[in-house]
């Protein structure tokens, strides 16, 4: 297979404009030692438009046709397993009466998902729409860290409901571990869609999170009030990962935001910068197949890099976002995977990132179909992240008068 070779000077100079860690050593779980060139001077990339047999890939019917399934299988194979079907059984209840919010603006709705006809597998999640908006209502789909009860209060955990509500737009939320557990701590409050709707080794925690991303998008599919056509879906950290994963597995998401989504992510696996695919598999094995072991230590041995992942949502367009101290997520190589994911989208006529280096702290390359930002500050979701994807799903969802 060809493979590309990569020197990231672009990089470099943009990491040395970087918080730098605090203390002797400064080595912790979110932070690593930008200093450490060695990881990050050269390495190479598999070519994302080079099939499994050798051949060029040069229009972008030949893409949809053989490569993007190719790679597709490899993701399904190789790291997280299939995403499953929607459950045939599959069904939706309110969990509480409507109520409106925020000054009466927004109206706020609880539903259970159930998985099963018996409604013993269910999760539940949490809908804000705007009210009196004219025209259907584009939605932002979202799993996050904390339960429904817990997120009454958006703008605590960087979900902004009435600033979203106010742009026009809705947002659907659910806890992430109720749908499937996070660690053996959550058990007790899942669903647990692995445990009975499939063998858990044929899939991984982040399938079984995109599944339930496209269980949400089911249920408003049943609402005529939203615009199925303007479905973005969104996640940070671990559920940036999921959110790229979903964005290829249900194209009714058209369109994809990563917030430091990091190793196995948004960022390139053959820099080896950050954390690892050893690291990741050791700490969270579960959140993927066991077939993926195997590339521990062999980050750059992985039949494609993670540009290939984000070019699975092709030609929909895709938010790549880092944050200047989150150096175990590697920005630089978060960076690198949207740039490389351009080739891509120029298949389809589009534009990827507008630039070929990295933009400044605090600043986007939001001008094409592929974005990246990288925030000052650590690794998290901030309320004016949220605000640059509303302007790039405007601007891509035609909303602007």
């Amino acid at each position: 297979m060809k493979r590309l070779t990569i020197i990231s000077a672009a990089c470099i100079v943009a990491f040395s404009a970087m918080a730098q860690p605090s203390g002797p050593g400064a080595i912790s779980r979110y932070e690593i030692d930008p200093d450490d060139r060695a990881p990050v001077t050269g390495y190479t990339l598999p070519d994302v438009l080079v099939c499994n047999d050798g051949n060029a890939v040069r229009t972008a019917r030949q893409w949809e046709r053989k490569r993007r399934p190719e790679i597709k299988a490899i993701y399904e194979s190789e790291m997280f397993g299939k995403v499953p079907a929607r459950p045939a059984d599959m069904h939706f209840g309110l969990s509480a009466p409507d109520s409106l919010v925020y000054g009466g603006k927004v109206l706020r709705r609880r539903i259970w998902v159930y998985l099963d006809a018996a409604g013993q597998h269910k999760f539940e999640m949490m809908l804000h729409l705007p009210v009196n908006h004219a025209g259907k209502i584009p939605c932002f789909v979202a799993l996050n860290f904390r339960s429904i009860q817990d997120s009454f209060d958006g703008t605590r955990y960087e979900l902004p409901y009435e600033a979203i509500a106010d742009e026009g737009f809705g947002i659907a939320v659910a806890f992430h571990a109720s749908i499937e557990p996070d660690g053996d701590e959550y058990e007790t409050e899942s669903a647990s869609v692995r445990s009975w709707y499939k063998p858990a080794d044929e899939w991984g925690c982040i399938s079984a999170w995109a599944m339930g991303l496209s269980a949400m998008a089911d249920y408003l599919a049943t609402l005529p009030e939203v615009d199925m056509d303007r479905l973005a879906v969104i996640g940070h950290s671990r559920l940036g990962k999921t959110a790229l994963w979903a964005g290829a597995n249900d194209e009714r998401f058209s369109l994809v935001i990563s917030n430091n989504s990091g190793c196995c992510g948004a960022a390139t696996n053959a820099r080896m910068f950050g954390e690892t695919f050893e690291a990741i598999y050791n700490r969270f094995p579960y959140w993927f197949i066991p077939a993926f072991a195997k590339y521990s230590n062999r980050d750059g041995e992985f039949p494609v890099d993670q540009n290939a992942l984000v070019a699975l949502s092709a030609p929909r367009p895709v938010y790549v976002a880092s944050a200047s101290e989150d150096h175990w997520a590697d920005p630089c190589g978060e960076w690198l995977t949207a740039l490389n994911a351009g080739p891509v989208y120029e298949l389809y006529g589009l534009k990827g990132l507008s630039e070929d280096t990295m933009p400044a702290l605090g600043h986007c390359d939001d001008y094409g179909s592929v974005a990246y930002k990288i925030h000052n500050g650590p690794h998290a979701l901030y309320a004016d992240d949220w605000l640059d994807y509303i302007k790039f799903a405007k601007r891509h969802f035609c909303l602007y008068k």
